[in-house]
């Protein structure tokens, strides 16, 4: 298997960058982007999303811990094994390769940071989907990761299971994932997984 994934490692680092959401108006592009792209992993139950390339999901460390391999399914029903190939303990974030790529769209991440009193969307676990616009509150440290300066403390009614689920802006790039906390209301931010995919896909490494 070692050798496969190299291979695929390579091929989608010399790949062009998911063109994203489609420019549909507001809450209507973001409920869209969440339904297309969330996907559900077993067996821990917890969600993830596919991001940059439709061999790529990205989801909570916490989720993953100890797993070499997860099972994924999107949506429409298609399921893949995926191997977890790069992680982020302060921003507890994982990327996960995927067998074969799912045929689902990816969404692009938000490279810019969002201002506190920006309108963002959430949907929650694949499996029960629960579509609201949230507020982001206040960017700042949050006990449970300590080593992170800039959590995304948000309005997100969660629950359990919700773990590694996107957030997105109105035009469907990922702001952040769910991490969970205190209510399910913290995320970790797209700025730290920019850079861990860039690391992974020997890209130059965006601020």
């Amino acid at each position: 298997m070692g050798a496969r994934r190299g291979a695929l490692l390579v091929a989608l680092a010399f790949a062009a960058p998911a063109a994203g959401a489609a420019p549909l108006p507001g809450a209507e592009t973001a409920r869209e982007a969440l339904r297309r792209a969330t996907v559900a992993l077993a067996p821990m139950g917890c969600a993830g999303v596919v991001v940059d390339d439709r061999s790529l999901v990205v989801t909570a460390r916490h989720c993953v811990e100890d797993r070499p391999t997860v099972r994924v399914r999107a949506a429409g029903g298609a399921s893949r094994t995926a191997w977890v190939v790069a992680t982020d303990r302060a921003a507890d974030q994982a990327v996960l390769l995927l067998e074969a790529p799912l045929p689902v769209t990816p969404l692009a991440l938000a490279r810019r940071e969002k201002a506190p009193g920006a309108t963002l969307y959430f949907s929650g676990h694949p499996g029960r989907p629960r579509f609201q616009a949230v507020e982001l509150k206040r960017v700042g440290r949050c006990p449970s990761l300590p080593a992170l300066p800039d959590a995304l403390f948000t309005s997100i009614d969660g629950t359990p299971g919700d773990s590694g689920a996107p957030v997105v802006d109105a035009g469907g790039r990922v702001v952040g994932l769910v991490h969970g906390g205190a209510r399910c209301e913290i995320l970790t931010p797209a700025r730290t997984l920019g850079r861990l995919l860039d690391r992974l896909l020997d890209r130059p490494v965006l601020s």
